[in-house]
């Protein structure tokens, strides 16, 4: 009797082991590897903040300083933006006081996209108006299109397109191009 019972636990660990090896073998599902190749199809987060100022700083200099109304973060390195007002600090210690209803930054490249109305204003004297400005702080190229009116010391220039530096002082017109020198004018 007493190895009839030895025998039946050991027969019916048996049958338990033969029971979770055929699960593990046939019944089990193994989870894929993950693979960090693969783009997440999920769609990112996107914070919104209302009434908040945008700055950046290089090396202890100020590069520009943005108040905004609401800016929403696209990604790591661009947001977006409505009633944009602000200074961008130019290389040659002189300041471009800028208006705009919106905008992208590339808060990294300095690279700015102003649209729907741009005002900007020189310290030192200078104006420019445009529907849309791209400024590329780094490489000092910025591109004004859409009814460009630019005004420096006596000189009023009028194109559809812009192509000048932040200091205002040698253009590139394009299509529709008027240029009068010697008056003083209105920076509206």
């Amino acid at each position: 009797m007493k190895n009839k019972k030895t025998i039946m636990t050991i027969a019916a660990g048996l049958a338990v082991l033969l029971l979770v090896i055929g699960w593990l073998f046939w019944g089990a599902e193994v989870p894929e590897p993950t693979d960090k190749t693969k783009k997440d199809t999920a769609k990112p987060v996107q914070a919104t903040v209302h009434n908040t100022v945008l700055d950046r700083s290089e090396n202890g200099k100020k590069l520009w300083k943005l108040n905004a109304g609401e800016v929403t973060q696209v990604t790591d390195d661009l947001v977006t933006a409505k009633n944009l007002d602000g200074v961008v600090y130019l290389s040659n210690g002189d300041e471009m006081y800028v208006k705009a209803a919106a905008g992208q930054v590339r808060i990294k490249a300095d690279q700015f996209t102003l649209s729907q109305g741009v005002t900007a204003r020189l310290k030192n004297g200078g104006f420019l108006k445009a529907a849309r400005v791209d400024w590329d702080q780094k490489k000092d190229i910025l591109t004004a299109t859409g009814a460009v009116k630019v005004v420096k010391d006596d000189m009023l220039a009028q194109a559809e397109k812009v192509i000048t530096s932040s200091k205002l002082e040698h253009f590139k017109l394009i299509k529709k191009a008027h240029v009068e020198r010697g008056g003083h004018y209105e920076e509206k």
